[in-house]
């Protein structure tokens, strides 16, 4: 009976054990920040309440995928978002020219009474700088309550290091 037992442990060990391939030719990729080329913010916040924001951004070639948005609270009611890709390490890789341009967005919350400061990673600059879309969103009082949207591009860019 035991020798039976061991014949079936080896045989399941070598099968277990001639699975693993460590020749992995799967495709292998990175995680790049991608620029984001605009956003839309309503006018206004109201207290408490739940916001869709949405921003565009830029997907320079062909082995560039959005995976999704990575943010840093980087003060009580400023936040920092970047559009995070994954990209293919390939040697094929085309330039984008036409539908280069993809939409996400991402849920938020109005926790304080403050204005909220969204910056928007857009790229960096020729000194290697960072450089941000910067939207500022007041929270609204009863009386001064608001629908439109503000969008991002028409508001302003800085530069942030």
């Amino acid at each position: 009976m035991m020798k039976i037992f061991n014949s079936i442990l080896l045989l399941v060990t070598l099968v277990v054990a001639s699975s693993c391939d460590v020749d992995d030719d799967n495709t292998n990729f990175h995680y790049e920040t991608l620029e984001i080329t605009d956003a839309k913010l309503p006018e206004a916040f109201e207290y408490g309440k739940l916001y869709t924001v949405e921003f565009n951004y830029l997907r320079p070639t062909n082995c560039h995928y959005y995976e999704g948005f990575d943010f840093q609270k980087t003060d009580k009611t400023e936040r920092t978002i970047y559009a995070i890709g994954a990209v293919l390490d390939q040697t094929d890789c085309q330039e984008l020219t036409e539908d280069n341009i993809g939409t996400a967005t991402f849920n938020f919350e109005v926790r304080y009474n403050d204005p909220y400061t969204f910056k928007f990673y857009s790229g960096d600059n020729e000194d290697g700088e960072k450089q941000y879309i910067t939207i500022e969103v007041p929270v609204a009082q009863d009386s001064t309550r608001t629908s439109g949207i503000k969008q991002a591009n028409i508001i302003k860019s800085s530069q942030y290091n």
